[in-house]
């Protein structure tokens, strides 16, 4: 079992990291097909826009030219938006792609040891009256080293996500969020920008 709270909070960032990773991967082939078929209506849309200013040009020159700029202009806008929303369709698969990863992995004897260590260490350091947890965990951890590391804590089944579980004090005042969707949750903006970076460079 871990005793270090650090090591098991980086254990589990650098597992989610690494699934980030994965499928970062996988979503930047597609990326790149993405791209090369905008790329190609971009320059199918740019032709069409010369090929009507020539049409119009020998009786209206001056409004050939600006009905060209607003039509290339009109072409862009459309492009960058349609690439903005891919881009953000490939980031939250990548999201989708982890919380399926982190599923299974709560399915694992290493999730159930972190989780009991957690427990332990977070009710050592927090008057714990109340926990939250899965039902599927309650069931799967051994009730008696859960009650050891727990001390007087009422354990109650709760729909808290993939995992983990929230700790609740006595006085029902203050609570200590070890979801892993909490986890996820916090690190998603910075994630999120850092996917987008490695995705779209």
């Amino acid at each position: 079992m871990i005793n270090d709270d650090g090591l098991q909070m980086k254990g589990l960032k650098k597992l989610i990291e690494s699934l980030f990773d994965e499928k970062r991967q996988k979503a930047g082939l597609l990326i790149d097909e993405a791209l090369s078929r905008a790329i190609a209506v971009l320059e199918e849309s740019e032709r069409y826009s010369i090929k009507k200013a020539e049409e119009i040009i020998s009786s209206y020159e001056e409004i050939a030219e600006i009905e060209a700029r607003k039509e290339v202009s009109k072409t862009e806008i459309e492009m960058r938006m349609e690439l903005l929303k891919l881009k953000e369709s490939y980031v939250e698969k990548v999201f989708e792609g982890v919380q399926e990863r982190l599923r299974e992995f709560t399915k694992s004897e290493e999730y159930k040891s972190l989780l009991l260590g957690d427990l332990a260490k977070t009710a050592n350091a927090f008057d714990a009256g109340e926990v939250l947890m899965r039902p599927e965990d309650i069931e799967s951890l051994d009730v008696k080293k859960m009650k050891k590391a727990l001390g007087g804590a009422i354990v109650k089944p709760f729909d808290i996500g993939i995992g983990g579980f929230i700790m609740i004090s006595r006085d029902g005042k203050s609570r200590i969020d070890r979801t892993i969707d909490g986890i996820i949750r916090s690190e998603k903006e910075r994630l999120r920008g850092k996917i987008a970076q490695d995705l779209f460079r």
